[in-house]
C-alpha cells in the first residue's frame, strides 16, 4: 500500500474537459459558488471519507448495485438528436467499464492489475417515469439551450434526482466566460439535500457511446459518472493532495495522450508511474481501462448512504422506476426475437427465441410461412424448413396492456440440398441482382434495420456494390453476407478475393471482418481470415458518415481456400462485427479455381462481349467442348458443343444466365 496521506476532497463540482493538451477543467470557476450554496458540504464530505475503512474493504461483495437512468436529449439541430440506439450503446459502455468487462481491460499494466476493480455497479434505462407510466428512459426536447449549454437546460425537463440518475445530452457546453477550454461533460458529486439543478450529468452528444455521432470510445460518460458517485481527479492538488485513494499514484497535473512512461510525482512509496489507465484522468479514451479498489469503495460507499445516493439503488426505487427484475410494467410489450442461425439447408431446424422488451408478454403468436409448424404459441419454438426459399417470420406478443407485432421479411433463407448453384468458381459484383438473391443471403440475426444493402454509388467497379451503415450500427452487432453453395469437387486449388472499403471514427474503433467457410450448409463455420486494425481501415478518424471517394479507398484481400476442396459444397460467409467505426463497403467477389485434371482456370475463360444482345463468344475453351446454359434458378434452356469460332447465339429474354462447360461456370448477361 502506498504511504501518503488521504486528504478530504473539498470541491463539490467536477467535470472533464476534452482530452487534448492544454485544455483545462472549469473546476476553480465554480468552487466558490458551490461552497456558498452548500456551506455544510465540506464537513459532510470529510466525515464520509473518514467513515470508509479502506484497508479492510472487500474486493468483491457479490451484491450488484443497479442505478436507474433517464437520458434527456436536448437538441437544437437535427444532427444533435441522437438515436435511441446510440443512447443504449452509451449505457452499454458504462456497464462494461464499471463491471470491468471492457475488452481493453487486458491492457491494464501489471503494476496496476492487482488494484483494478469490478465496481459491481450497473446502469439501466428506467422503464417507468415519475408518473408511473411506461418509458424508454429517453426524453427528447428541442431547444436552442442545447448550444453552449449549462445548468439552465435542466429547467427544461428533469426527473426526481433521488430516484433517477439524470443525464442531459446537449450540442455543446459553455460555463460562462472562462478559459477552461472545450468542455465535454460535467457532473456534481453527492451532496445531501441537493436539488436537481446542482445534480446529474451534462454531456455532449458526440461523447455518448461509440456509434452514431459518438467520436470516441465513450469514456467521457464513464468519467462523469465517476464524479457523480463521488470520485475526484487523481491529479487533484498535484503531488501532495490527491483524490483520497491510496491506490491511484499522485499526478502533478492532468495526463493527456497515452504516455506509458509518465511518472510526474516521486513522493509516493513505492514510487509508481502515473496511472494513465484510470478513467478519472484525462488520457485518451483508448488508453483508459480501469477504476481502482479505493475508487470502488468511495462509489459504493455513496450508494450505501440513503441521503447521498443510497435511495437510487433501494428495492423500492427499483420497482418505482421499473428496473426490478420482477417488476410488473403497465405497458404493452414490444415484439422482438432472434434465432440460432438464419441460413440453413432444407430439412434443418431453427431455434427461435423471444426477445421482446418493455412489458412482459403473457402470450405469443408466431407465424412461420414455409416452416413446420407454420405457427406456434410457444414462447421459444423450434421450426423445421423443408423447402428452398426466403421466408418471413412474424411474432405477435400480448399482455393485459396491449399487443405488438414484428414482421421480418425474408428473415430465414433455406438452401436446397443440391451440389450448388455455382460449380468450381464464383463471381459477384452486385451488378444484376439485388440482395438477398440466389447468389447471396443477408444475415441480420440482431433484427435491426442496419444490414448489408445494394448500393448504387461509390462502387469499386461497375455501378453497384454493397454498403453497411456501420456509422449508426451497435457495437458487437454482426451483419453478414453468405453465398449460396459452391461445388468445388473438381478443383485442384482455389483462391477467394474481394474488395473492401472501411473507415474508422476518431478514437478507438474495433471493427473486424471475419471470412468463414462452411462445408455442412451453415451448420458450422471455420474461420479462414480476419481483417482488423490497419489492415482493415483504408481511412481513419472520420467523424461524419463516410463513403469511399476513389479507388484509393478500396483494398483487396486474397485468401487461399485449398483446405476446403472436397466433395461437399462450400458456403462462404463475410461477417462484419461492429466495433464503433464508420461505414463499410464490399465489391468484386471472386472464387478462382484451377481444375484437378486441366490447367484451365475460370479466369482463363471469358464471355465476350458481356453484357451482350444474345450473340457472344466463349474464349479459353477448345472447340468441340460440350456446354449447357441454365437460368439462375436451375432451368436448362440450351445445350450443345462449341463450334470452330466458339460463338453462341442465345435467344432468350434479357436477364442473367449461367454458362457451364465441364466443371467451369461463367455468368451470361443479356440486355
Amino acid at each position: 500500500m502506498q504511504q501518503y496521506i488521504r486528504l478530504p476532497f473539498i470541491i463539490a463540482f467536477s467535470f472533464v474537459s476534452c482530452a487534448l493538451f492544454g485544455q483545462k477543467c472549469g473546476h476553480d470557476q465554480l468552487e466558490s459558488e458551490v461552497k456558498r450554496l452548500f456551506p455544510a458540504y465540506e464537513n459532510a464530505e470529510n466525515e464520509f471519507i473518514q467513515s470508509i475503512d479502506f484497508d479492510n474493504i472487500p474486493k468483491t461483495e457479490a451484491t450488484i448495485y443497479k442505478i436507474p437512468v433517464v437520458v434527456h436529449i436536448i437538441w437544437d439541430d437535427i444532427s444533435d438528436n441522437i438515436s435511441d440506439k446510440q443512447v443504449r450503446d452509451a449505457i452499454a459502455v458504462l456497464n462494461e467499464d464499471f463491471r470491468r468487462i471492457n475488452a481493453d481491460a487486458a491492457n491494464t499494466r501489471s503494476i496496476f492489475s492487482n488494484v483494478a476493480a469490478d465496481c459491481e455497479i450497473e446502469f439501466e434505462l428506467a422503464q417507468l417515469n415519475p408518473q408511473g407510466n411506461c418509458t424508454s428512459g429517453i426524453t427528447r426536447t428541442q431547444s436552442a439551450l442545447s448550444t453552449n449549454a449549462n445548468n439552465i437546460v435542466k429547467s427544461l425537463i428533469s426527473w426526481p434526482n433521488n430516484k433517477y440518475m439524470n443525464i442531459w445530452v446537449v450540442n455543446s457546453i459553455e460555463l460562462g466566460g472562462s478559459s477552461s477550454g472545450t468542455v465535454l461533460g460535467y457532473a456534481y458529486k453527492p451532496n445531501p439535500g441537493q436539488s436537481t439543478t446542482y445534480d446529474g450529468l451534462v454531456v455532449r452528444h458526440d461523447r455518448m457511446g461509440r456509434i452514431g455521432t459518438g467520436v470516441s470510445a465513450g469514456r467521457t460518460l464513464t468519467h462523469e459518472v465517476g464524479h457523480y458517485l463521488g470520485l475526484d481527479h487523481p491529479f487533484n492538488g498535484g503531488c501532495f493532495w490527491g483524490d483520497n485513494c491510496a491506490d491511484t499514484p499522485p499526478v502533478i497535473e492532468a495526463s493527456y495522450g497515452c504516455n506509458l512512461n509518465a511518472n510526474t510525482c516521486s513522493n509516493d512509496n513505492p514510487n509508481q508511474p502515473d496511472q494513465i489507465e484510470n478513467y478519472m484522468d484525462y488520457s485518451d479514451d483508448y488508453c483508459m481501462n480501469m477504476f481502482t479498489q479505493d475508487q470502488r469503495a468511495i462509489m459504493r460507499g455513496n450508494l450505501s448512504i440513503y441521503n447521498r445516493r443510497g435511495y437510487l439503488i433501494s428495492p423500492n426505487n427499483a420497482h418505482i422506476t421499473g428496473i426490478a427484475s420482477n417488476a410488473t410494467l403497465p405497458c404493452a410489450p414490444q415484439a422482438n426475437f432472434g434465432v440460432n442461425q438464419s441460413v440453413i439447408c432444407a430439412g434443418s431446424t431453427i431455434q427461435f427465441t423471444d426477445k421482446s422488451t418493455f412489458g412482459n408478454p403473457t402470450s405469443w403468436q408466431w407465424s412461420f410461412p414455409g416452416g413446420s409448424p407454420n405457427s406456434s404459441t410457444d414462447e421459444n419454438p423450434t421450426v423445421t424448413y423443408h423447402w428452398k426459399g426466403n421466408f418471413n417470420v412474424s411474432l405477435t406478443v400480448t399482455n393485459g396492456n396491449g399487443t405488438n407485432t414484428l414482421v421480418q421479411n425474408g428473415y430465414i433463407s433455406v438452401r436446397k440440398n443440391s451440389p450448388g448453384l455455382w460449380v468450381n468458381g464464383f463471381q459477384s459484383g452486385f451488378e444484376f441482382n439485388t440482395i438477398p438473391s440466389g447468389t447471396w443471403h443477408v444475415e441480420n440475426a440482431d433484427g435491426d434495420n442496419i444490414k448489408w444493402q445494394r448500393n448504387s454509388y461509390n462502387s469499386y467497379e461497375g455501378a453497384y456494390c454493397v454498403k453497411l451503415d456501420n456509422y449508426n450500427n451497435q457495437v458487437d452487432y454482426s451483419d453478414a453476407l453468405v453465398t449460396d453453395k459452391i461445388y468445388v469437387g473438381g478443383a485442384k486449388s482455389m483462391n477467394f478475393s474481394f474488395k473492401y472499403a472501411v473507415a474508422s471514427k476518431p478514437g478507438f474503433s474495433g471493427d473486424r471482418i471475419v471470412v468463414s467457410v462452411s462445408q455442412d450448409c451453415g451448420e458450422s463455420w471455420q474461420s479462414a481470415r480476419t481483417l482488423l486494425g490497419p489492415i482493415l481501415y483504408a481511412a481513419t478518424s472520420k467523424a461524419n458518415p463516410w463513403n469511399p471517394a476513389s479507388s484509393n479507398n478500396w483494398r483487396s484481400i486474397n485468401i487461399n481456400l485449398d483446405d476446403y476442396i472436397g466433395a461437399d459444397p462450400i458456403m462462404i460467409k463475410i461477417d462484419f462485427i461492429s466495433g464503433g467505426g464508420n461505414n463499410a463497403f464490399l465489391d468484386d467477389f471472386q472464387l478462382v479455381t484451377v481444375l484437378d485434371n486441366e490447367e484451365i482456370s475460370i479466369e482463363d475463360v471469358q464471355i465476350i462481349p458481356t453484357p451482350s444482345n444474345g450473340l457472344f463468344q466463349v474464349r479459353g475453351l477448345p472447340s468441340g467442348s460440350e456446354y449447357v446454359i441454365y437460368t439462375v434458378d436451375g432451368r436448362l434452356i440450351q445445350k450443345g458443343r462449341l463450334n470452330f469460332d466458339r460463338s453462341i447465339h442465345l435467344e432468350s429474354p434479357k436477364g442473367y444466365y449461367i454458362f457451364q462447360s465441364g466443371g467451369l461456370r461463367k455468368p451470361i448477361i443479356i440486355q
